[in-house]
């Protein structure tokens, strides 16, 4: 998604409009261009998500949205790795997405420290409703599932937790972290992410108040982390869909009774200090994971393998 050069066009195109907006973006500050083209992404590639609710009205016996679904994000994940017009952007666009594949360690060390940064994050997302007071309507589901095949409910989740998995990481870790890092750095490019990722839930989702802004953030550092490491999204984006596809159901009502557990809440309770004692030490335990992913991630570079057969 870098600006096309104009130094090869002729000199009739300088002065026409298509020209003009690419002088206009190339003048754009960095991490604007970042948050435009990630929302664009997020934005274009969950557009088929409302098939996944109207299944639960169309023949909702038969789970044909899943299939839908996944062949939906494949074919966006070809056009964001590269594939497809304009060739000239192919490189670009296979960079800013970061999908490069990752050796089985680095994978399986990959997991391990997402798993525990992820279980820090959840314990997050369960404490924070408790200590906000966040009524159990923000969690209510705008859709009736008591007539629905459980088996196409779950398949519609498993869709959904999908979406999310694949776009927000290729928009948010892919596209608008890569840009922004590359200007201004990590830490920038994480924290922008990350306020970015919350205020798109802040205007979308009922519950995703200003006291969750933490939560987002903590979010944005675990995968940001896991793409500084791998510089891969792929590690991300399996534990994103795993996550969503555990928590939402238990957030929404479809598994117990979270609503009432919530109205249960009474403070800084005993639950409450267990989901503070839960975040904390599943998070303390991510940092030995984390450099130890650092280390084996740097090992499987290209770079280290020729410097090791030399």
């Amino acid at each position: 998604m870098d600006p096309i050069s104009l130094s090869s066009t002729r000199p009739a195109d300088r002065r026409g409009p298509w020209a003009a907006l690419l002088r206009l973006w190339a003048r754009t500050p960095v991490v604007l261009r970042a948050i435009l083209v990630g929302e664009l992404v997020l934005t274009l590639g969950t557009l088929p998500e409302a098939v996944l609710l109207l299944n639960l009205k169309v023949v909702p016996a038969v789970p044909w949205s899943l299939a839908a679904s996944a062949l939906w994000l494949w074919l966006c994940w070809r056009y964001l790795d590269g594939a497809g017009w304009p060739r000239s952007t192919a490189a670009s666009r296979r960079r800013d997405l970061r999908g490069r594949p990752l050796s089985a360690r680095t994978w399986l060390w990959s997991l391990l420290a997402g798993s525990l940064g992820m279980a820090s994050v959840v314990a997050l997302s369960f404490l924070t409703p408790r200590l906000a007071a966040t009524p159990p309507d923000a969690f209510k589901l705008p859709v009736d599932l008591s007539s629905v095949p459980v088996w196409t409910t779950w398949s519609v989740l498993a869709g959904v937790s999908l979406f999310a998995g694949v776009v927000e990481e290729a928009a948010f870790r892919g596209y608008m972290l890569s840009q922004i890092e590359r200007r201004h750095g990590w830490i920038v490019g994480i924290l922008i992410t990350g306020t970015v990722f919350f205020l798109d839930h802040h205007l979308s989702h009922a519950y995703a108040t200003w006291a969750f802004l933490p939560f987002f953030l903590a979010v944005s550092t675990l995968h940001g982390l896991l793409v500084y490491c791998t510089r891969s999204i792929l590690p991300s984006i399996v534990l994103h869909s795993l996550a969503d596809f555990a928590v939402i159901p238990i957030l929404y009502g479809i598994v117990g009774d979270f609503g009432g557990w919530l109205e249960s809440a009474r403070g800084f309770d005993s639950q409450s200090l267990l989901l503070a004692g839960l975040f904390l030490g599943f998070g303390a335990a991510a940092v030995p994971a984390f450099l130890h992913l650092g280390k084996v991630a740097a090992e499987a570079t290209p770079e280290a393998k020729v410097a090791r057969a030399l």
